[in-house]
């Protein structure tokens, strides 16, 4: 008897060709040019690149924030490249959370810890986990839930961030730079926060951020993207890279220390199709 087909899982995250044009001082500028991204459930993704690399225009098409010019954009089984705003809103109330970089857009000020959190998830709603349970999946202290928001540290406003999206129950959080403009204790107990949320909830992650350290404590895929494409990937110490439109390859830093800019190499194939073998050429000997 043969073994019954196992149908491939659909990424809850899935881009195809999406592009992103802007129009400045008249001009065409495009920030995404055929981005290429599918990220499995439960899985943590960081997006890193140099400022105006696009990282923050994809995060924002995700978010449904930003309609896509052309491609195809579906987040926890909701088709974002065409949705009406009811639908846009549908999918942030029913999967979908967004942390903003700025956190004072994420929490009202005059309210505590625990109102913000509370405020407009009612309990008797499906799928909602309550006010205690969130923060509990941060970390924030007992006798920090019920001051006001205003009158607590910036690390412990980005935690009750957190516990506010999370206590949706969202399939998909995306944060902006979670990490921006704290500490390195402060960046710790963050990312451990992101990291219970995604254990403990299943919660898919995808971030930007700027620093790698952030995204080696979450053991996140990292997809680097540079001049509105991805140009690499690694996780688990396993680095792929894709060739840029002119035929060149990028180089990791630790390849570079071995083959320096101008060294001279041969390319050869190697034992399977997606393989190349890479040697510094021998100088040529006297004519």
């Amino acid at each position: 008897m043969s073994a019954p087909i196992t149908e491939p899982v659909a990424p809850i995250v899935g881009v195809e060709g999406l592009v992103q044009i802007y129009t400045v001082d008249g001009r065409s500028v495009a920030a995404l040019s055929g981005v290429n991204l599918a990220v499995r459930e439960g899985e943590i993704v960081v997006l890193v690149g140099p400022s105006g690399a696009g990282k923050s225009t994809l995060l924002s098409v995700l978010a449904g924030l930003t309609p896509p010019t052309a491609g195809r954009v579906r987040v926890a089984g909701h088709d974002l490249s065409n949705a009406t705003g009811t639908e846009l809103d549908l999918a942030r109330g029913t999967g979908l959370a967004v942390l903003l970089q700025d956190v004072r857009k994420n929490l009202l000020p005059y309210l505590t810890v625990r109102q913000n959190i509370e405020l407009g998830w009612p309990k008797r709603v499906a799928g909602r986990i309550d006010a205690e349970a969130a923060l509990d999946v941060v970390g924030i202290s007992a006798e920090l839930r019920d001051q006001a928001v205003h009158a607590v540290s910036a690390a412990t406003r980005q935690l009750a961030a957190i516990a506010a999206t999370i206590a949706t129950s969202p399939s998909v959080l995306l944060a902006d730079e979670p990490t921006s403009n704290l500490n390195r204790d402060d960046v710790r107990a963050i990312t451990a926060a992101l990291s219970r949320a995604n254990q403990q909830l299943g919660t898919t992650i995808i971030a930007v951020t700027h620093d790698l350290d952030v995204a080696t404590a979450l053991k996140a895929r990292v997809v680097t993207i540079r001049d509105g494409r991805i140009r690499m990937e690694a996780q688990g110490g396993n680095t792929q890279v894709f060739v840029r439109e002119d035929g060149s390859v990028p180089l990791t830093d630790d390849i570079l220390a071995d083959f320096p800019p101008g060294t001279v190499v041969s390319l050869t194939a190697g034992p399977d199709p997606h393989t190349f073998i890479v040697r510094r050429s021998a100088p040529e000997g006297p004519a």
